[in-house]
């Protein structure tokens, strides 16, 4: 969707000071076998009271490719926990000389969510041997698939937790149990399994295109739990869906995917996914211009959390409608030594568009919402000088759906390379969206809220910076928003959370290997 990809920032932890530790490994014993380990920490502090973030991720994968046999299987576990302050609690605070982590703000809480998954997928393939000419000289026999059969198994659960030592009674509107902690758990464990049949495009040399069908079974688990065990609860669901999807990946001017999908059992009986993207290129001059089209059409049923939820702050037992959508668009690149230029268009519209109220309560906008968006790269490129530049048009018909007008980015550096070893690169890059009235962050929910009172945007975040590169060792220093030191204090991304004010940052980042 056109919305989901804009570059301003809605909201979220600001930093002081991260600390981060990445780890990466893999093993290939042979063409056949491959196996790694990933891990991935990040603490940021904050610059404001009550502000810290902790993210941990890390996956166990491994891979076997055969000549009829494949499987790819990995275990992912990916955990935030996010102190909630609710904000600043005055918006002039920041004209104010009192320090950033001194000032008052509403709330004293912490958000925690955990995602953990693993999955299982694996193929056979039917087909034939095809001699294929290397050189002059000498031909090879190729093993070319016909048919693959695959099943894929994935178990995933994905958790949320509040927590309040003492229950704030203030900051939310309404507070159910106000005698001991809040702590509030919701969480949803998917079971799928999926069969797919493909008949493969390289089998077929004059005609090449591939064919897929398949079906999906999903079991559902969802589950809550207040402190005082009054309230705790799971219900089972279950769905059921076929889709199929012609392809063609190969070739070289025209490629093409075009597919949809039904759920035929369950509570999402009837929502359907129908899409399609053709891409084409061609030679103009001494470059290629590849253009995109790209369309959807979606029935989408409401996520079960948005019809059922309870908590201590918040409770609904909704029974909205499905959400439908039709989406079309189109993309131009044109990538030459000097220039590149990216050009994406596309409009949407939404019948029966759900979203969260200024109360903080899910909400179902009856009729139509209609969104335009237009985002366009143009980066220059010389011997050592380069400029980027990213502009994006949205547009808007409701205010249940805010986005700011206009989003820019523009970024101007020197680079070089000295010594034939240390590459060089400092400049300085802007960020800017026009004002609009942002949504308000919701902690004891982590969702967005729509308001009318408070306008946030009309702020050229500027930043200056310089990266060397010598070998295996990358290493930075940067002056962060140091517009701030000249222009007026309205750095705000969302109404109560501002930015970082003018911060001096330098990292390390070196990779042990050859």
């Amino acid at each position: 969707v056109p919305y989901s990809n804009i570059t301003y920032r809605t909201g979220g932890t600001t930093y002081r000071e991260e600390d981060w530790i990445n780890f990466i490994f893999t093993a290939n014993a042979n063409k056949k076998f491959n196996a790694g380990i990933t891990l991935d920490y990040l603490d940021a502090r904050g610059e404001y009271d009550n502000q810290e973030a902790r993210r941990f991720a890390g996956s166990l994968f491994g891979s076997y490719n055969g000549r009829n046999y494949s499987a790819h299987a990995a275990v992912m576990l990916n955990t935030l926990s996010n102190f909630e302050n609710g904000g600043l609690a005055d918006p002039d605070a920041l004209n104010s000389p009192v320090e950033t982590e001194d000032m008052a703000v509403n709330l004293d809480a912490m958000s925690g969510y955990r995602y953990i998954a693993g999955f299982y997928d694996h193929k056979y393939s039917l087909g034939i041997e095809r001699e294929t000419k290397i050189n002059e000289d000498s031909i090879a026999k190729v093993f070319v698939p016909v048919t693959t059969f695959g099943h894929t198994l994935q178990i995933d659960q994905a958790c949320k937790r509040y927590v309040e030592q003492q229950p704030d009674t203030n900051f939310y509107d309404f507070t159910y149990v106000d005698s001991i902690p809040v702590n509030d758990t919701a969480n949803v464990l998917n079971i799928r399994n999926t069969v797919s049949v493909t008949f493969e495009e390289e089998f077929n040399k004059w005609l090449k295109f591939g064919a897929t069908v398949y079906a999906e079974n999903e079991v559902q688990r969802f589950a809550y739990a207040l402190p005082d065990d009054t309230l705790t609860g799971h219900e089972w669901k279950s769905n059921t869906k076929v889709g199929g999807v012609l392809s063609k990946n190969r070739g070289k001017y025209v490629r093409y995917a075009f597919g949809g999908d039904i759920y035929l059992q369950g509570y999402k009986l009837g929502e359907f996914n129908v899409h399609g993207n053709l891409l084409g290129e061609f030679r103009l001059g001494k470059d290629t211009m590849a253009i995109t089209a790209s369309a959807y059409v979606r029935n989408e049923e409401p996520d079960y959390f948005l019809q059922h939820y309870t908590s201590n702050h918040f409770r609904w037992d909704n029974d909205f409608r499905k959400t439908y959508k039709t989406y079309i668009g189109g993309r131009l690149q044109y990538p030459t030594r000097f220039i590149q230029a990216d050009l994406k268009v596309g409009v949407e519209n939404v019948t029966n568009y759900i979203y969260f109220g200024s109360d903080g309560m899910p909400v179902q906008h009856d009729g139509n919402i209609q969104v335009i968006a237009a985002d366009m790269k143009l980066n220059f490129r010389t011997r050592h000088f380069a400029l980027e530049n990213n502009v994006i048009y949205q547009y808007t018909s409701s205010d249940v759906l805010p986005l700011p007008m206009v989003s820019l980015y523009h970024n101007l550096y020197y680079y070089d390379k000295y010594f034939k070893v240390l590459s060089v690169q400092f400049g300085v890059d802007m960020s800017y969206h026009t004002s609009y009235y942002a949504p308000l962050y919701m902690p004891a929910t982590g969702q967005f809220c729509v308001q009318n009172e408070t306008k946030v945007g009309n702020y050229p975040l500027l930043s200056a910076y310089l990266n060397f590169h010598l070998k295996q060792v990358r290493f930075f220093v940067s002056y962060y928003n140091f517009s701030s030191l000249f222009l007026s204090k309205t750095y705000y991304s969302m109404p109560g959370y501002p930015l970082n004010p003018a911060i001096f940052k330098m990292g390390v980042s070196w990779n042990f290997y050859n």
